[in-house]
């Protein structure tokens, strides 16, 4: 065929094909680019997890007529039995102010820290969506230490306060007041909490607990008290 009717013919053939071809190499793109970024949460069964987080804490009941709200951090690590169902290990520190007028008649300095180690559950509601809802809860071993640094007056009238771990039936100095006292006692924990996948199965996730603390006995002059405390911790943290 001469060249010069051979050329109209391939450019002819050349428009036909390319429209044509143009559909499937179009979608063959696409499902490849699409694929490469799709973002499936991983099965977490069988597998390691670990979190940290900050705190914002409020004392509850008689623990919050001597202590103002604190602040905190936790770190933790867990194992999932299944996607709904997994067991961590998590250790919390806190820090409280006490009180000004914690003591009748008496102004007052010092400070309350609490660290506690726990063992959680964790029910996933809705373990594989893209917005979590669970519930948590165990059993811990609570350390609670009470400082009192400053003490306004030379002498004092029977001071005996659970919630501060001091209880003297006779009138003391303030020498014998000043200083820290501590508690490592058995406490609950439960509360629920949201959470919210980020990538694969990373979480940022905000939870409240109320915790109860099994504290010591005291023999007051009103008689036996407990030093029991109650707190609840709100967390905002990140679970990888």
């Amino acid at each position: 065929m001469p060249r010069f009717f051979a050329m109209p013919w391939m450019l002819t053939a050349m428009l036909v094909a390319t429209p044509t071809l143009a559909g499937p190499l179009r979608q063959a793109a696409e499902s490849t680019s699409t694929e490469a970024f799709v973002d499936d949460e991983p099965p977490i069964a069988g597998h390691v997890t670990f979190n940290l987080g900050g705190s914002f804490i409020v004392p509850i009941g008689k623990t919050s007529d001597r202590f103002d709200a604190g602040w905190g951090f936790l770190l933790g690590a867990g194992y999932h039995f299944t996607d709904r169902l997994a067991a961590f290990v998590e250790y919390q520190y806190s820090d409280f102010d006490l009180k000004d007028r914690v003591l009748q008649d008496e102004n007052v300095a010092g400070d309350h820290i609490m660290q506690y180690g726990n063992l959680n559950f964790l029910l996933g509601l809705l373990p594989r969506g893209r917005v979590g809802l669970y519930l948590t809860g165990g059993p811990g071993l609570y350390y609670r230490k009470v400082e009192i640094t400053e003490l306004a007056g030379a002498t004092l009238v029977p001071v005996c306060d659970p919630w501060l771990l001091i209880c003297y039936t006779d009138v003391v100095p303030v020498s014998n007041v000043i200083g820290s006292r501590s508690s490592t006692d058995f406490g609950l924990n439960g509360g629920v909490g949201i959470s919210y996948r980020i990538y694969g199965a990373m979480r940022v996730y905000l939870e409240a607990r109320y915790h109860y603390i099994f504290g010591p006995k005291f023999n007051a002059i009103e008689g036996s008290q407990r030093a029991d405390g109650q707190y609840l911790p709100i967390n905002l943290g990140l679970r990888f």
